[in-house]
């Protein structure tokens, strides 16, 4: 796709802040089952209004362009076909422990018919997602949902299509200004080949803002960095 973020990624982009699990690699679908590490902060508020597909688009290109940024903003309408598609094919990814297959893909096609989305492109792996719902109880049983992957799923495996990837996570420390905010990293080995990611998670109201990052070179300056995007994006819709 020329000028465009890879189809991988945006399926992974937005099927992660769906379901609350991160990705150590926006290219490969199983990724999009990795764990998720959560640093508790207040519940959001349940009088937060649904911003349009419209208000998240016009948020991530104003950030863009404030920043002098140059990566794709993709709308709903594109995401959506994309999206749809990524929750189906999460069924035939085989997680280990059984529990934590569970927690991925609870209620995630009602989330996807609920939500809407917007991406942009960071680089060439990683992206920032918002996703706001019709109202905050998306919101809080995902926080509910990502408390109990902490617990459970802290490691497991990953099986698709007979390759076996090993996953591990761990919490990181992050604040936004968001009233919850969520930070983990997780490390996926398939064969060989060992990734790290990074996801810093910003929740207000029906929203959600996930920055998901791929072998950063500078992990605290990677996460400083997210921290301060959410921000600005959460300033950006405030104005709507």
């Amino acid at each position: 796709m020329k000028n465009t973020v890879k189809a991988g990624a945006l399926l992974v982009a937005g099927v992660i802040a769906l379901s609350g699990c991160g990705s150590s690699d926006p290219e490969q679908e199983s990724a999009s089952a990795e764990t998720t590490a959560a640093s508790a902060t207040p519940t959001p508020t349940a009088e937060a209004k649904q911003y349009s597909a419209a208000d998240l688009e016009t948020a991530l290109t104003a950030v863009r362009d404030e920043r002098g940024m140059t990566g794709l903003v993709v709308n709903d309408a594109s995401l959506r076909p994309q999206l749809e598609l990524t929750a189906d094919a999460l069924q035939n990814i085989v997680i280990t422990p059984e529990v934590c297959g569970d927690l991925v893909t609870n209620n995630l096609a009602e989330k996807v018919d609920s939500a809407t989305v917007a991406v942009m492109q960071l680089n060439q792996t990683d992206a920032v997602t918002i996703l706001s719902y019709e109202d905050a109880s998306f919101i809080e049983g995902q926080i509910e949902s990502n408390a109990k992957q902490v617990d459970q799923c802290s490691e497991f495996q990953m099986e698709v299509d007979g390759q076996v990837s090993s996953a591990t996570g761990k919490p990181v420390e992050a604040s936004t200004d968001a009233e919850t905010t969520e930070a983990y990293s997780s490390v996926v080995t398939t064969g060989s080949e060992v990734l790290e990611g990074y996801q810093i998670s910003g929740f207000s109201g029906t929203t959600n803002i996930s920055v998901s990052m791929t072998n950063p070179a500078d992990s605290d300056g990677a996460v400083a960095a997210a921290e301060e995007l959410i921000n600005e994006i959460l300033a950006e819709l405030e104005k709507k």
